[in-house]
């Protein structure tokens, strides 16, 4: 092995160590947290948008364990799990799939939700911003892609030259050069910005010029924005890798190739991985109140018995109704 090769290992190793582990773990200290601060108040469990988030969040708890754990175990300890036993290396590529898009997903769902709640007719805002139709939205589409990746579940394989493998041809193709791009970026991004425009629209012809409103509307745009952002960071490079990887699948690469190829990849998943570990950090950064109910959280925990006020009349809120309460810690 050259010096340069040894160095591109000796480097990818690291980057797990530094970057791969910290994704984990604040990934799942922040899934765990945006559970417990949307369960603990009623206005945030029973919003259709808060719904949606929460079913990310549990998304992200089941991806980074069962998907995430073991690439970093692998490049970075040489724990290869995936590759021991048939069934591990099944369901490691159906998670990968399945997991990955339904977190995409939940974003687009609680944004078309914020359209629906803006909008001016009241039949389609009522049959769409309604906890009733998240519940169905959530289920049909987990359901779908479900059934949509079962093929890839059927068809892995460990094979002695690749590894844990869809076996089949057409399957790989279609699922990296269609599914893949289509669902994992393109349509995403155009639900995204399609809802924004749409919400941004809504709150112009609503003609509420007050001093709320106007705050309202810049939370919005701030709120789909950084989800906009996040999608972009982690869908892309997740749609990117697949299609190289099934172009160069029958290309013989020198072991320099190899291991550049390998770094670079390494670097999308961080990059990839940013949709699971940004999202509650970026809510209590917006949010006034999600970091009263962290605080109110913690004091309970520590022993302390006060009240801390809860408000979403103000500018640092995520979800458009208002209401004024007191809840005791």
């Amino acid at each position: 092995m050259s010096s340069a090769v040894a160095t591109i290992h000796t480097v990818a190793i690291w980057l797990n160590y530094f970057f791969g582990i910290p994704i984990i773990v604040f990934g799942m200290i922040g899934a765990v947290l945006t559970i417990i601060v949307f369960m603990r108040q009623r206005a945030f469990w029973q919003n259709p948008t808060i719904i949606y988030l929460l079913a990310g969040s549990i998304t992200t708890i089941v991806h980074l364990p069962t998907v995430y754990l073991p690439v970093v175990l692998a490049q970075g300890f040489g724990i290869v799990l995936f590759a021991q036993y048939d069934i591990i290396c099944r369901l490691f590529n159906y998670f990968l799939y399945a997991t990955t898009v339904s977190s995409i997903y939940f974003p687009c769902l609680a944004a078309f939700d914020q359209y629906a709640s803006t909008s001016r007719h009241a039949a389609f805002r009522n049959r769409w911003h309604s906890v009733k139709a998240v519940r169905w939205a959530i289920f049909v589409m987990v359901l779908f892609w479900s059934l949509l990746y079962l093929p890839v579940l059927i068809v892995s394989q460990l094979t002695r030259s690749n590894g844990c493998y869809i076996t089949n041809y057409y399957i790989r193709t279609v699922t990296n050069y269609v599914t893949v791009p289509l669902f994992f970026t393109v349509v995403p991004v155009f639900l995204i910005i399609f809802c924004l425009q749409g919400i941004l629209r809504n709150l112009r012809q609503l003609k509420l010029h007050n001093a709320q409103q106007d705050r309202f509307e810049r939370q919005i745009r701030r709120m789909l924005i950084a989800q906009i952002l996040v999608l972009a960071v982690s869908g892309f490079p997740f749609a990117l890798e697949s299609v190289y990887l099934e172009a160069t699948a029958n290309i013989v690469k020198t072991n320099l190739r190899s291991a550049v190829e390998s770094i670079s990849l390494e670097v999308l998943r961080f990059f990839f991985h940013v949709n699971f570990v940004g999202t509650f950090y970026i809510y209590l950064y917006i949010s006034s109140e999600v970091r009263k109910t962290l605080l109110q959280f913690f004091l309970r925990i520590v022993g302390y018995n006060i009240i801390v006020p809860v408000t979403t009349t103000g500018a640092n809120h995520i979800i458009g109704p208002t209401h004024n309460s007191t809840n005791p810690a």
